[in-house]
């Protein structure tokens, strides 16, 4: 449901929101900490990335809670290379949606292509948080199909932004060649942590068995392990995941 109320109301449930992520210990638990608040708006997921400031770089994934399967396709497509909102956040000096992009940054004309894919993905409006820092630019972004556009939410989603932020960067580092597990993967390796079968994650889950499995296979990939008793270890030495 969305929120009404005064900005003082606000940034109260703001300061809430921050507080539970000082005493996160994992992704899973800053994922946990902001996913419920950023609902009240009508945001559906969000993420954290890093880019170098050069137009069409690579980003480097550092939170994902976006729609399942929507960063490997970015990745694989090369979305960033073409992607209008993401080439303005390298410049841009605060907080802004998506649709106050300048028309230049927009010329390119497979910008639509990202911009379609995202609607596919359920991620038809968003925010974006500029994020500046000495190993490139970092972003924090909300999407949604539609959000309210609530009185100082802007102002807001600057101080979460910067607490997530703070949180993400005081987890233990993840090596280079490790690819951030995803809400969803990191739900599933968490039942696997609790003793569950992949039936018992099925239907906890409310997904299929096969599901389950691919989901299991993609975090072995991931995290270059060979099992899932060994990408559970793998997963707490990263900080991905805590008991």
């Amino acid at each position: 449901m969305l929120i009404a109320g005064t900005e003082d109301g606000l940034l109260e449930r703001t300061l809430l929101a921050v507080e539970s992520l000082q005493s996160a210990g994992s992704q899973q638990q800053v994922i946990a900490g902001v996913t419920s608040y950023l609902r009240e708006f009508g945001f559906s997921s969000f993420g954290m990335s890093r880019r170098p400031r050069t137009p069409g770089a690579k980003p480097d994934i550092l939170l994902d809670a976006w729609p399942e399967g929507w960063s490997d396709h970015y990745r694989e497509q090369g979305l960033y290379r073409h992607n209008g909102i993401a080439d303005y956040a390298l410049v841009a000096q605060d907080v802004f949606a998506w649709d106050e992009v300048p028309p230049d940054y927009l010329e390119d004309p497979k910008t639509t292509v990202a911009s379609h894919d995202a609607a596919a993905f359920n991620m038809r409006e968003g925010l974006c948080v500029p994020m500046p820092s000495a190993l490139g630019m970092g972003s924090v972004w909300l999407s949604a199909s539609h959000f309210e556009r609530a009185p100082g939410l802007k102002r807001a989603v600057r101080l979460l932004a910067y607490h997530v932020g703070q949180a993400v960067e005081s987890l233990p580092p993840v090596p280079n060649d490790v690819q951030v597990l995803t809400v969803r993967e990191l739900d599933v390796l968490s039942w696997v942590a609790a003793g569950k079968t992949t039936l018992d994650i099925a239907t906890i889950l409310n997904i299929s068995d096969h599901t389950v499995g691919e989901h299991l296979k993609n975090t072995r990939r991931k995290l270059g392990t060979s099992n899932n008793t060994h990408s559970t270890v793998r997963a707490l030495q990263l900080g991905l995941l805590r008991l």
